[in-house]
């Protein structure tokens, strides 16, 4: 081989030489940009069981006994595990409730109970529940409720470590003047606090999107999780309570006058309509134990 063509073979091993080395260097760089996507392998939503309430009084929700098919209330939690963190979507009746008799149990611990109050029936801890995939409360990023009544708030001071988001109106119905607080969240006083108006992104992608759908509260809130194969959902709080309020748009009378879960409820099917995304009803105690819980997930 002549020099000439030595140099020329030599020059074309160094430039793949040098093509070779940055190639192996946006490798790295791209696996380093991609390590906490890695930390959880993508968008998961578990369903967790929040304990069931026993009840026999739909009328209280604008329904009658023969209107509906099972009057008592599931209490799902939900856990969202995004490549940024972690979203609890309200926590349940509470762990304190765990082998008690719900005869023994009224809703809120009432100590004369009427005859058409709730009783409270926990199975399994919401805590051992979240220890079994590996998610104790330490590693829960944002917390949020769909609003904050007994049902929904029941372990909320286990989680005063995380970011609190919540909007103004259900955050004075907890803090504000004159206002008894709930023992049963008191801790989050002390959280961080993230207070949202309207509609917000939990992540800044899309995926998850708290919902402003007041009404039932001032500032309740639904859920919208993008599912990369289940596809989308919403989580829909106390805006419906039983899934008989779809066709019959009933209502707890007190939230009838004002018009707002009315308004909330149009914005939310339009929503729907424009995402196709599923309702989920947590209350729905029927379409709850047809779903896939803890340790299983959605994705």
């Amino acid at each position: 081989m002549r020099r000439t063509e030595k140099l020329h073979v030599m020059r074309i091993l160094k430039t793949a030489g040098s093509l070779l080395v940055l190639l192996v260097i946006a490798l790295v760089l791209a696996a380093h940009s991609q390590t906490p996507q890695s930390a959880i392998p993508g968008l998961r939503l578990y369903v967790l069981d929040g304990g069931t309430i026993i009840t026999n009084h739909p009328e209280g929700f604008g329904l009658t006994r023969e209107q509906v098919k099972n009057s008592n209330f599931s209490c799902a939690v939900y856990l969202i595990l995004h490549p940024r963190g972690t979203l609890l979507f309200d926590t349940g009746l509470g762990d304190r409730y765990f082998g008690r008799a719900f005869n023994e149990s009224p809703l809120g611990d009432r100590p004369d109970p009427p005859s058409t109050a709730g009783f409270v029936l926990v199975t399994k801890t919401l805590k051992s529940q979240l220890e079994q995939i590996g998610y104790p409360p330490s590693k829960i990023n944002y917390l949020a409720f769909s609003h904050p009544h007994d049902d929904h708030i029941g372990n909320a001071n286990d989680f005063a470590g995380a970011t609190f988001l919540v909007h103004q109106g259900d955050y004075d119905m907890m803090f504000g003047p004159n206002v008894q607080v709930n023992p049963a969240y008191a801790a989050l006083k002390n959280s961080k606090t993230k207070m949202i108006e309207g509609d917000y992104d939990v992540f800044g992608d899309g995926t998850v999107v708290l919902l402003f759908t007041p009404g039932h509260t001032p500032g309740h809130q639904s859920l919208y999780v993008k599912l990369p194969k289940t596809g989308p959902v919403v989580l829909s709080g106390d805006l419906y309570h039983y899934p008989e309020d779809l066709k019959l748009d009933s209502m707890p009378d007190r939230e009838k006058a004002p018009g707002i879960t009315e308004a909330s409820r149009k914005k939310l099917q339009a929503f729907l309509a424009k995402t196709g995304a599923q309702l989920w009803i947590g209350h729905d105690i029927n379409f709850f134990s047809r779903q896939k819980h803890t340790p299983q997930y959605y994705d």
